[in-house]
């Protein structure tokens, strides 16, 4: 006989914070699976430099273990089944939203932009469209918005959106990226394409039209 029981456990993470400019427009990433948080600073390290922004590059929760002695993060469990996948997002939800209140309360930002790569971009599209009250922007980068996550998606119109997306991209193709973008177009969304000649990767010239479009 066995029973399930309620645990309740508190994530430890950190956040690497690559700029901080008080009252101007703040961006935080999020990292894909098997990464780390200063893997994706190195990659955004061409849009940091040019100044004008605050960066937060938050560490996903959960660590993995890559290879051996190698510690690598994610922000959800994913093993095919939707439901899981949503539950297991949902526990990732609170987290940023405590994120991105304090980067409220401490620098001021002019507009917070949630970008996020590979995974991190599945979790921040479900994130920033269900909190246009929080976020400013998104952006994501190879990766699929979740749209079919968010209850009502009507209710960020007035959110502007970066869709990021490697043209050699084969972990995450251009045609699986276009079906979570069409029902941000259907909903009124505002929505900018950008196809560049890249596999599954953050280069530098996403990194710069990223920093480009925080600021603008």
């Amino acid at each position: 006989m066995s029973a399930d029981f309620p645990v309740f456990v508190t994530l430890r993470t950190s956040v690497l914070v690559a700029r901080a400019e008080p009252g101007r427009p703040l961006v935080i990433a999020l990292h894909g699976r098997g990464m780390t948080e200063r893997a994706l600073e190195r990659w955004l390290r061409p849009g940091i430099d040019r100044g004008g922004i605050s960066w937060w590059v938050p560490r996903g929760p959960l660590p993995q273990e890559i290879e051996m002695r190698r510690i690598t993060y994610a922000w959800y469990v994913f093993n095919g089944d939707q439901t899981a996948l949503k539950e297991s997002m949902d526990e990732a939800r609170p987290y940023l939203h405590d994120l991105v209140a304090i980067a409220r309360r401490t620098l001021r930002p002019s507009s917070v932009t949630l970008f996020g790569f590979s995974q991190g971009a599945y979790l921040a599209s479900y994130v920033a469209l269900s909190r246009p009250d929080l976020f400013d922007r998104l952006a994501c980068c190879g990766g699929r918005p979740k749209a079919e996550f968010v209850k009502d998606l009507k209710a960020a119109r007035g959110m502007r959106v970066l869709i990021q997306t490697g043209a050699r991209d084969a972990a995450v193709p251009p045609d699986v990226v276009a079906k979570g973008v069409a029902p941000l177009r259907e909903a009124g969304l505002d929505v900018t394409e950008k196809s560049y000649d890249a596999e599954h990767k953050v280069t530098a010239a996403m990194a710069v039209d990223l920093a480009e479009f925080a600021a603008s």
